[in-house]
């Protein structure tokens, strides 16, 4: 890459964070060039490529290779779909500039970071406060020695306005979604410390944030072994604009970093000094940062790997494992209510069969492994799984999954593992179910429909463990020609090139009935299976709607009409009538706050001869 005048860069993500980079690069016309344009929202995709005169795509790969590949990758997609377009693009041999975060998960982060250390490739993890120029400034104070050994490090963080309810639900918390950026920062300002201890509190002032298990305002202390000590105070929300502030204190003296306000005008009159306001919010504060963020990441790829930038950039990413790390540790001060030693939380992670790290669900219960479960970016959701689910796939998961020989758990068992992880909807779709009268089938149905998650959690699924797409998500027939209008392309999908499950009907015959049909693998399918496995007695419809309730397609759309039988206008009642009695669970709002055995549910696993152990 070194003595290439212009870097040729692929932008993934077209929402808030992705215009601010776009908007970056367009002012950068001599040294970089907007290639491509990534998104899955077609539509939004191609109108901005026809308006920067750049490619587009709903796909990554496209940009990897061919004619007018890119040098660098700037992810701005959804939080979860960071990683695999981090990995992605690294595996490619390009550059990578990717919002915060690299993952939620601390293997993930290390693996990436391990890959690009491997590769020896630019890899830079967006935290623009290292760009704002005052934070700088005051960086470069401290290292000059104007205040001294530095003993004291505070950070206000405090947002304005409050994000959307939508945006918290995938944000992974408070800690994951905010903080990173303050631990980041006492990083960063410490010269790369890492602390010995944190301790953390928090409240919700908000109902709907409460129902998240999140809190909206936090306190955090950390603890280093050279008697520095950190603290860090945030707030979702701050009525009179966007506060980010820092102080730090030394032996002779204390650098401050104010807040930047929307001018220098102050009035002063017989009734005092009215100062102008802070900035409104994080795209004006760091307007500036942003800019110079993505400049400096187009100087680094510029300069090339054999450069200074390029070694130092190298050094200054190992440091991400240890900030999530941290961020980790101040979450579980704060959930479990005492100090939490850096030191320890790796011994509070469990290794999966595999050798990756999973978070134990008795010390950790973070409720957003289960919404990253619930919410997968459509990318991930609908794209790939309607390119991976072949006939032979299915097959293969079967094979795997229906010897029912990973464990046993009882249904309350399973339902508490859910509980733990923040997923609490099949307690109250079910209760729903029972106060509007449903026959107590549908109630059972109600409680237990979405159980299969558990194939996406380590302790079960061992090394048969699935990615997300083989989980969850809509699912659909394999084995014929898709019916799939408005759904990404599948042109991938090597079944749809078959000479019989590339054809209408395929392996099937017209009006052979939706539950004659092979679904594509998923949790309804595994849980239906399951089920019948165990030799439970609920009714041919309680097992044919928790199959096909994720079947959108046939109950919402109606496609695949040609294979329906008289039977099969039964279960589309009961189908749609579970989706409109969990469609409001998918808000958060109103969950039990706990998880608890009725005598109800009690009864009902009895007489449909589910109490007791299961195999899964």
């Amino acid at each position: 890459m070194a003595g290439k005048d212009v870097v040729k860069v692929a932008l993934v993500g077209l929402g808030r964070a992705g215009h601010f980079h776009m908007e970056s690069v367009l002012q950068l016309p001599g040294s970089v060039r907007l290639a491509w344009v990534i998104d899955v929202d077609t539509e939004k995709a191609q109108r901005i490529a026809a308006e920067k005169g750049c490619n587009w795509s709903r796909r990554l790969d496209d940009a990897l290779e061919g004619p007018d590949a890119v040098d660098a990758v700037v992810i701005a997609s959804a939080t979860d779909t960071h990683f695999p377009y981090i990995m992605q693009a690294l595996r490619a041999d390009k550059a990578v500039l990717a919002e915060k975060p690299i993952s939620h998960e601390l293997h993930e982060v290390e693996e990436a970071v391990e890959l690009a250390k491997t590769k020896n490739l630019a890899f830079v993890c967006g935290y623009q406060r290292r760009a704002d120029r005052h934070f700088r400034e005051l960086k470069r104070q401290l290292d000059a020695g104007a205040i001294g050994n530095l003993k004291l490090l505070k950070t206000c963080s405090r947002d304005n306005p409050i994000p959307p309810m939508e945006y918290l639900r995938t944000s992974g918390g408070i800690f994951h979604d905010m903080l990173i950026h303050d631990f980041d920062m006492l990083d960063f300002l410490s010269g790369g410390q890492v602390p010995e201890s944190v301790t953390a509190t928090g409240h919700s002032y908000h109902p709907e944030i409460e129902a998240m298990g999140d809190v909206n305002i936090c306190a955090v202390m950390f603890k280093y072994a050279s008697g520095l000590i950190a603290m860090v105070d945030t707030s979702r929300d701050a009525s009179y604009g966007y506060d980010q502030r820092i102080e730090a204190f030394g032996e002779s003296g204390m650098l401050t970093a104010k807040n930047e306000l929307t001018s220098t005008i102050e009035l002063a009159t017989a009734d005092g000094h009215l100062m102008p306001p802070a900035m409104y919010s994080f795209p004006q504060r760091y307007h500036q940062a942003y800019k110079s963020e993505l400049t400096e990441f187009i100087e680094l790829v510029q300069a090339g790997r054999d450069s200074e930038l390029h070694r130092l950039e190298q050094k200054a990413m190992l440091r991400h494992p240890n900030v999530v790390r941290t961020t980790i540790a101040a979450e579980m001060s704060w959930k479990q209510g005492n100090t939490m030693e850096i030191a320890k939380v790796d011994s509070l992670l469990t290794r999966t069969p595999d050798g990756a790290v999973a978070t134990k669900v008795d010390d950790m219960q973070r409720p957003e492994k289960l919404r990253r479960l619930d919410i997968v970016e459509e990318m991930l959701s609908k794209y790939e799984k309607h390119c991976m689910q072949t006939v032979a796939f299915v097959k293969e998961q079967h094979e795997r999954w229906l010897k029912f020989d990973k464990g046993e758990l009882s249904v309350f068992e399973a339902l508490q593992i859910l509980s733990d992880l923040g997923d609490r909807r099949g307690l109250q779709a079910a209760e729903r179910c029972r106060g509007q009268g449903a026959p107590d089938w549908l109630q059972l149905v109600a409680l237990i429909h979405d159980l299969g998650k558990v194939m996406a959690l380590p302790q079960l699924a061992g090394k048969d463990l699935l990615d997300e797409w083989a989980v969850l998500g809509d699912s659909f027939p394999v084995g014929c020609a898709p019916d799939m209008v408005g759904l990404p392309d599948s042109k991938k999908n090597l079944d749809h090139s078959h000479p019989l499950y590339g054809t209408k009907n395929g392996i099937y015959q017209s009006g052979c009935g939706i539950s004659n049909l092979m679904m594509s693998w998923g949790k309804d399918e595994y849980i239906y299976h399951m089920l019948k496995f165990n030799k439970c007695t609920l009714p041919a419809e309680a097992l044919n709607t928790i199959r096909l309730q994720s079947f959108s397609l046939w109950h919402e759309k109606g496609a695949y009409s040609q294979f329906e039988a008289t039977e099969d206008a039964e279960t589309l009642k009961w189908v749609k009538e579970l989706n409109q009695m969990c469609r409001s669970d998918r808000t958060g709002d109103d969950q039990p706050a706990g998880f608890g055995q009725a005598d109800w549910m009690v009864e009902l696993l009895k007489k449909y001869n589910m109490d007791g152990k299961l195999k899964w």
